[in-house]
């Protein structure tokens, strides 16, 4: 009976048990919520003053230059900032499990509801079980804390996901690229001259047009006083 509980405790979790409750979620699916659905939400929950940030980004930024007045912003004022965010996630995240503290928990009770025949026994299971989830509960817990320690110790700010000064300065550099690529490449004058288009439709059939041809360009005029003549027509090659 024992061993048949381990093994219904394992299904319920997995989700591969003999009988699939269709009422309700049960067991894992109630853990997997939590992870996914729950977690998530309380995370979105976190209170977030963008003029109560500007105002201590304003502070540290003096605080830390003192008497002196910087160019730039100090690494110093940006970690101290970035540092009091990531704080703010130890509270989601210990929630997170003790929510799931609570569905294990729960689903111990559940599962040794085959051993009601023996009182003593189920109390002894319950007990012996829920002890140990409570120990990796404080183990989980601590894993936790270390993993937020460990984001607070080192910034990773050349991350793929960070907009940050080396992001943008490569993005200053690439821009810079394109233009004087640009420059390099103006928009030259192939070549001028008189051009004769023949129209059925226009008056007097053919006529003569100054045209001039560039690389990006084909435009022709009345004649060749470009400044003083109206454009008749401009195509895009």
């Amino acid at each position: 009976m024992v061993q048949q509980f381990g093994v219904d405790f394992e299904k319920r979790i997995e989700g591969s048990g003999d009988q699939v409750d269709t009422a309700e979620l049960s067991g894992g699916a109630r853990i997997n919520r939590i992870f996914h659905e729950r977690f998530p939400f309380e995370l979105v929950k976190m209170e977030f003053d963008e003029k109560e940030l500007r105002r201590e980004i304003s502070y540290a930024i003096k605080n830390i230059h003192g008497v002196r007045t910087g160019l730039f912003t100090p690494d110093l004022a940006f970690e101290a900032i970035v540092k009091k965010q990531i704080i703010k996630l130890k509270e989601p995240c210990l929630k997170c499990v003790d929510l799931v503290l609570s569905e294990l928990t729960s689903l111990v009770k559940k599962c040794t509801g085959k051993l009601g025949s023996y009182p003593r026994l189920r109390e002894e299971t319950e007990r012996i079980v829920t002890t140990y989830v409570r120990e990796r509960d404080i183990k989980t817990k601590d894993q936790v804390l270390l993993l937020i320690d460990i984001e607070l110790s080192y910034i990773n700010t050349n991350h793929e996901d960070f907009i940050g000064f080396a992001n943008a300065q490569q993005r200053t550099t690439v821009t810079a690229a394109i233009n004087n690529k640009k420059r390099v490449m103006p928009n030259q004058v192939i070549r001028r001259g008189w051009l004769t288009i023949n129209i059925s439709i226009m008056k007097g059939g053919s006529k003569d047009y100054w045209f001039i041809l560039t690389a990006e360009s084909l435009s022709w005029y009345k004649d060749e006083e470009v400044r003083g003549s109206v454009c008749v027509c401009f195509l895009n090659i």
